[in-house]
C-alpha cells in the first residue's frame, strides 16, 4: 500500500498535536493539583471572635465553626463569650479579639470615639427585639418610674429600649434603666423581679418568655436597624484583607446552612445553648430563619440613621459620623461581584 508524504505529514501533525494536548491537559491537572495541596498546606489563621450573648441568632457562627466551614476559609476560629455590646468592642479595641459579632451602636460609639472600629457586614439588618413585661401595659402611665432592664448604656438594646418607650408614648428619662446583661440576662432579670420590662431578642422571648407580656414586639414596626453587624479593626482589616472576605464568607455560609438543614443546624444550636429543649429550638429556629437574616449583609443608610439620631444627643460626636465613617462595604460589593450571595 502507497501512502503519499501529504497523507504522511498530515497524519504525523495530527499524533503531535493529540500529544500536544494530552500534555497540556495533563500539565493542567498537575497544576490544579498542586494548587490545591499549596493551599492545603497554607497555615490556618488563628481568629478569636467575641459574642455577647449565648442566643440562638448566633447559630451561623457555631455552624461555621463546627462544620468546619471557616476551616475551609483557612481560618482556625475560637468563639468567645463576652457579656455585653460595649465590652465586645472594648475587648476588640484591647486586641484581645479579631472580630466581634454584636449590635451596631457599641461600634458606632467607638467610632465617634476615635476608636479604629469597622463594620464589614451587616447580618441582621432589623430591629428584632420585643419589648416585655411582668404586667401587661394599658397606657403609657402604666411604666412610669418602672425599672427597665438593658445590655449597657450606649448598646443597640439601649437604642431599641429608647425606641419601644417612645413608640408607647413613654418618655425615657421616667424609667429607670439599670444594666443586667444580654437578652438571656434580662429575661431572668424580669423573671426574678429585678426589673419591670425589658427589651430582648426575638427569638429569646420565643423560646423562655412563657408567663410574661409582650407590649411591643419591634420586628413588627419594619424598622431597618442593624440589629447584629459583623465588625473588626480598620488596622487588622487593612492588613488581612483576605481574612476578613474569608469570614464574612463563613458567617453566611453559616446562615445558609442554619435556613436549609433543620435538624443538624438545631443539634448544632443545642450543644450551644446546652439545652435538650427540641420543642423549644423548632420554634426558635422557625421564627429565625424566616425572619431575621439577610440574604445581603448590606448596611442601611436608615438603619445607621437611627442609631445616629438616637446616640448623638448624648454624644455630640456621633452626630458628625456618616454612614461609610463606621461600615466599609467593599468586602459585602468584592462578595457580591464574584457571584458569592447568588
Amino acid at each position: 500500500m502507497i501512502i503519499s508524504k501529504g497523507v504522511a505529514r498530515m497524519r504525523k501533525s495530527r499524533f503531535e498535536l493529540a500529544c500536544a494536548a494530552e500534555i497540556a491537559a495533563v500539565s493542567l491537572s498537575a497544576c490544579l493539583l498542586l494548587a490545591g495541596v499549596t493551599r492545603a498546606a497554607e497555615p490556618l489563621k488563628k481568629i478569636r471572635t467575641a459574642i455577647p450573648s449565648i442566643v440562638i441568632d448566633f447559630a451561623p457562627l457555631w455552624i461555621a465553626r463546627d462544620k468546619g466551614i471557616f476551616r475551609d476559609e483557612r481560618i482556625d476560629p475560637e468563639v468567645t463569650y463576652i457579656q455585653g455590646n460595649i465590652r465586645v468592642v472594648q475587648s476588640l479595641v484591647a486586641g484581645e479579639v479579631q472580630f466581634g459579632i454584636a449590635g451596631s451602636a457599641g461600634a458606632v460609639s467607638a467610632r465617634a470615639a476615635g476608636e479604629d472600629v469597622i463594620i464589614v457586614a451587616v447580618p441582621i439588618n432589623r430591629l428584632d427585639y420585643t419589648f416585655v413585661g411582668r404586667q401587661p401595659v394599658n397606657k403609657s402611665a402604666d411604666l412610669a418610674g418602672k425599672k427597665v432592664g438593658i445590655g449597657a448604656v450606649g448598646g443597640s438594646d439601649e437604642v431599641a429600649t429608647r425606641i419601644a418607650l417612645e413608640k408607647l408614648g413613654v418618655n425615657p428619662s421616667s424609667v429607670t434603666m439599670l444594666t443586667v446583661g444580654g437578652s438571656a440576662e434580662r429575661l431572668a432579670a424580669l423573671r426574678a423581679g429585678s426589673v419591670d420590662a425589658a427589651t430582648v431578642g426575638g427569638a429569646t422571648f420565643i423560646g423562655g418568655g412563657a408567663g410574661l407580656y409582650k407590649i411591643i414586639d419591634l420586628t413588627d414596626l419594619g424598622i431597618e436597624f442593624p440589629f447584629t453587624a459583623i465588625f473588626t479593626t480598620k488596622r487588622f482589616a487593612a492588613a488581612n484583607r483576605d481574612t476578613v472576605l474569608g469570614f464574612v464568607r463563613g458567617y453566611m455560609r453559616g446562615v445558609r446552612f442554619f435556613q436549609e438543614n433543620k435538624e443538624e443546624a438545631i443539634a448544632i444550636t443545642a450543644r450551644n445553648l446546652r439545652t435538650t429543649n427540641k420543642e423549644l429550638l423548632e420554634r426558635q429556629w422557625s421564627y429565625v430563619k424566616d425572619h431575621v437574616f439577610e440574604k445581603i449583609p448590606y448596611a442601611s443608610e436608615k438603619g445607621f440613621k437611627l442609631i445616629f439620631d438616637m446616640l448623638s444627643p448624648r454624644n455630640p460626636k456621633v452626630a458628625a459620623l456618616r454612614t461609610e465613617d463606621v461600615f466599609d462595604g467593599s468586602y459585602v460589593k468584592e462578595l457580591v461581584d464574584k457571584g458569592f450571595f447568588k
